[in-house]
């Protein structure tokens, strides 16, 4: 396959899906100041895939909870398509870690659970339904129940569940974290070419250097807590991106410039 070049200029803010300025989040536990992010400025342009990679607890999710509208900020604003961010926003989809699917319902139910609680009517997202159980390669097993799929097939209803209200923006946290090396590489590589398909504004966090150079056009380096952004690392990579990616010597500088980035803070991937 020919492979597509899809680099973009670098947006300017008024072209962004997101924007944060001076965004800051503080927890008082027990009465106890924990300062979890702080002076969080990043812009991610409309359609652009940027993932996020720090230690734990430097407060990956916690931002993916502040864009997402799940929390509020402490200080700061946090921007979507140009509307401040107040609370939850029903033009973004969410994937957790582990897909949360009610073990009571089919492949099918459990996709239409999202339309159900934000009150669609299933008979006009059916197509829809049908197509995201295609794109994602669920066909066959839309009766199926959970306990009868593999973590990877049931991450892909989860992601199935994410996109079928059509949002603009799809925040992914540690989707693939659970499973094994040889699934997470294959999910890597249908996330990418569901990506590409749709062209959704993707913000991804995860633990893996190579995971987050493979799949974003860049990958956003955190301090340890109180959480800052270190660097901001472009891939200069051509789309698709397959498994001779990984042989690419740009691949390889970019995954050992972000491991510098985290090994100068004292982290591992």
């Amino acid at each position: 396959m020919t492979d597509v070049c899809l680099r973009r200029p670098l947006q300017r803010p008024s072209d962004a899906a997101i924007a944060l300025t001076g965004v800051g989040k503080t927890f008082l536990p027990s009465g106890s100041e924990v300062v979890a992010l702080t002076d969080i400025d990043l812009t991610v342009g409309d359609g652009e895939f940027v993932a996020i990679v720090g230690s734990s607890g430097c407060g990956k999710s916690t931002l993916l909870r502040l864009i997402a509208g799940l929390m509020p900020v402490s200080t700061g604003r946090v921007e979507v398509k140009g509307h401040r961010v107040s609370g939850p926003d029903p033009g973004v989809g969410i994937v957790f870690q582990t897909p949360v699917l009610l073990p009571w319902r089919t492949v099918r139910r459990n996709i239409e659970l999202q339309l159900d609680v934000r009150r669609l009517g299933r008979s006009q997202h059916g197509k829809e339904v049908d197509r995201l159980i295609a794109l994602t390669g669920l066909a066959g097993f839309e009766n199926s129940m959970p306990y009868e799929l593999s973590g990877g097939m049931q991450q892909r209803v989860a992601l199935c569940r994410a996109l079928i209200h059509n949002p603009d923006l799809l925040l992914m946290d540690e989707p693939f974290g659970a499973l094994d090396a040889l699934t997470r590489e294959q999910m890597n590589a249908e996330l990418q070419r569901i990506w590409m398909e749709t062209r959704k504004t993707v913000v991804f966090i995860t633990h893996s250097i190579m995971e987050a150079a493979f799949l974003a056009d860049r990958v956003v380096v955190m301090t340890p807590r109180p959480g800052k952004i270190r660097e901001i690392v472009p891939i200069d990579l051509p789309r698709p991106r397959t498994f001779e990616t990984f042989r690419n010597p740009v691949f390889h500088e970019a995954c050992d410039r972000i491991r510098s980035l985290m090994s100068a803070s004292g982290l591992m991937e």
